[in-house]
């Protein structure tokens, strides 16, 4: 029989999350009343209290941390097989330092609405992306929102395999994926059509020194003004004649030749 709730605080050298704890801690663990309560330490760090909660058989888990808490969290869980994943409900509350004024003054907080999601545990199956490459053995990392690849060698040649279609490129590159529009979050708006299938929308801009440099000044260019759309796909290979592509994970920080991104379906069930 599984066990309710895991509540995990990812409070280790990160104030905003012990500031909003120290505030709010005991109204949170009253009315989600977790069977177990953990929180990092220098001896016990996020990945391996959320390996441990995910392998131990509970049926709600809850980890309450940064973005890059977040981030890390939902990176242990999809190292999990499918069959233990889609037996969890699983709760992401990202704190922000921006937004602590409102989380702690209490006659303008949302905390009762909040706790109450993860209260209920109404879930919703996401989608996700699985980034794979050589480096140089096989690693594997999940994204939500997208990534970027990008290449700073101008005697590059790349070339970007979108579902049948093979578009070469030559030259240095930024490349942007984007895929989910909102936050890795319990606490986003539901969209409109859960359902619908996701596809990955594959961005180039060709690199130049000059357009770097030239950028940076207020209102020369707007961000993204050499951009083309090559494709939305659900699978997509990216090439490189040697080792020149950068991905922008602080886990990768090696360049590597090759990545493979494909869609995972219903990868989670996200409280929401």
């Amino acid at each position: 029989m599984k066990r309710p709730l895991h509540l995990i605080l990812d409070s280790y050298l990160n104030p905003v999350v012990s500031i909003f704890w120290w505030k709010h801690g005991l109204r949170v663990m009253e009315q989600l009343v977790p069977n177990e309560f953990a929180s990092t330490n220098s001896r016990q760090s996020l990945e391996k209290l959320m390996e441990q909660s995910v392998w131990s058989g509970w049926k709600k888990v809850i980890l309450i941390g940064t973005n890059a808490s977040i981030q890390r969290g939902f990176n242990v869980l999809m190292q999990a097989n499918e069959a233990c994943r889609n037996s969890l409900e699983v709760g992401f509350w990202p704190l922000k330092w921006n937004e602590l004024p409102f989380q702690i003054l209490p006659q303008i907080s949302q905390l009762g609405s909040i706790l109450q999601v993860f209260k209920a545990g109404h879930t919703l199956p996401v989608d996700v992306i699985k980034l794979q490459f050589l480096n140089p053995e096989c690693v594997t990392s999940f994204f939500w929102n997208g990534i970027t690849i990008k290449c700073r060698n101008n005697e590059a040649d790349t070339h970007y395999f979108l579902d049948d279609n093979d578009v070469q490129h030559r030259g240095g590159f930024d490349c942007r994926i984007d895929f989910q529009e909102t936050e890795l979050s319990s606490l986003m708006m539901i969209p409109d059509k859960p359902g619908k299938a996701l596809k990955m929308r594959v961005y180039l801009r060709p690199w130049d020194p000059t357009y770097s440099i030239i950028s940076k000044k207020p209102g020369f260019f707007s961000k993204n003004q050499f951009e083309t759309l090559i494709g939305s796909v659900q699978k997509l290979e990216i090439e490189g004649n040697w080792a020149n592509l950068e991905v922008n994970d602080p886990g990768i920080r090696e360049p590597v030749q090759s990545a493979h991104l494909e869609i995972i379906r219903r990868a989670i069930p996200l409280i929401i």
